[in-house]
Parts: C-alpha cells; structure tokens; sequence
C-alpha cells in the first residue's frame, strides 16, 4: 500500500498575533497552485492538522474564502473547492479587461520613478524569461509584473477587485493554457504597455493592457480549441 505522507506547514503569522490572517492566506495558496485541486473536498481536521492550528482558524478562514469565490458549501456534503466552467472563466477575462484598463491608465498618470524602475526590471526579468522559454518562470514574473502595475495605480479598491477577479480566474487558469509559442507574443504586449506609461500616455497605456488581457483570453480559447475543447465557446469571444 502506498503511504501517503502530508508535510507540516508551518504558520509564521501565528508568532505575531495573525493567526487567522495567515491561515487564510496559507490556505488561499495552497488552493490558487493547484496542491487542493478545483472540486476537491476540503477535509477541515486534516487541513488543521497540516497546518498545526486548531479548526476555529481553519474554519474562518475557509468562510473567508468561500465569501470570496474560491470555494463552495454544499449543504450536507461540505465545503469544495470551486470548480470554475469555461463560459465563467471568459465572463472573468472581460471584467479583467475592463479593470485593467483603469489600472493601465491610472498607472500612467501617477507612477513615481522607484515605480516605473521597478516595472522595468520585472519587464526584463521577463524577459529573460522568455528568451530561454522557461514558461514557469515567465507566469511569476508576469503575474509580479501585473500586481506590480495594479499597485502603481494608487487605487486600494481598484486593486483588491482586480485581485479577487484574478484569483477567481487563476481556478481555471491553473489548468496551463499557456507555452513557449505565446511567450513572445504575450510580451510583445507588455512591452506596449510599459513604453505607454512610460512617456506618461494615460489611454495609450489603458487600451494597450485592456487589449493584452483580452488577447490572452483569446489565447486561452486557441489552446482548448487546439484539444477540441473550446469550439462550444469560442462564440463568446470579442
């Protein structure tokens, strides 16, 4: 019989006094890589017992995280992580699309010369990435480079939905819709984007990042149409 052994995560928000902050952020990680898995049920005491805190934090946060679209509560059965359909995942990429654009244009109207600089360096990081078709190591960059130009926006409520959006997205997303053929296009983008805030272009910058995101929502849909999967809804695509 093959042993199944669960590493101890350690909570280090737990020394100082977070404890059901750093649960819900643990647990929200642990559930955006994919190690719980979309329709997964989750198993509160094992989950306590993984993360050596007691139920009560586990199960506010996992409250939490329901209210915020990650999981699901089926009455009687328990609580799941949600399993998001392909029609809910291009509903997503358009909200995406429009908060982007706000952002992009935002950005470029108030990005200091410490933010602009460390655009530039997640740009190259990227980069560097893509020159050496590590795709791994470009979706870490690109989504530090997206959080990077949400945060230039200066907007907290603009930022904390483009968050949930993009977590609620990343349930699908963590299926891995993209390879080594889209890197160059996908940067070619962001290079749009940051030479539009650069020079201070404000609509420039918006309608180059709205089209990016959209673009990748086409991507998206030429990847599961390349496995038979996306013809059904590719009629909702712009």
């Amino acid at each position: 019989m093959k042993r199944i052994v669960e590493h101890v995560i350690a909570i280090p928000g737990a020394r100082h006094g977070h404890l059901s902050d750093a649960v819900r952020e643990r647990i929200e990680q642990m559930v955006l890589r994919g190690d719980i898995e979309a329709g997964e049920r989750i198993n509160e005491l094992r989950l306590a017992g993984r993360l050596k805190v007691s139920r009560g934090p586990v199960r506010e946060a996992l409250r939490s995280l329901e209210r915020a679209g990650l999981l699901v509560a089926i009455p009687n059965r328990g609580m799941f992580v949600r399993r998001l359909e392909l029609e809910e995942a291009l509903h997503l990429y358009d909200v995406r699309a429009g908060l982007a654009r706000v952002a992009a244009r935002l950005a470029a109207l108030r990005a200091s010369a410490k933010q602009l600089k460390r655009l530039q360096a997640l740009f190259q990081r990227m980069q560097q990435a893509c020159a050496a078709r590590e795709v791994a190591a470009f979706n870490h960059w690109n989504s530090a480079f997206h959080a990077e130009l949400m945060e230039t926006s200066c907007n907290p409520r603009l930022i904390a939905m483009s968050e949930s959006v993009r977590n609620e997205l990343q349930l699908y997303l963590g299926k891995g819709v993209v390879g080594p053929a889209q890197l160059r296009k996908s940067q070619a983008e962001h290079r749009v984007v940051l030479a539009a805030i650069e020079r201070g272009d404000a609509e420039g910058a918006g309608a180059a990042l709205e089209a990016h995101v959209l673009s990748g929502k086409q991507r998206m849909l030429d990847y599961l149409g390349s496995r038979g999967e996306g013809i059904r809804a590719a009629r909702l695509a712009p």
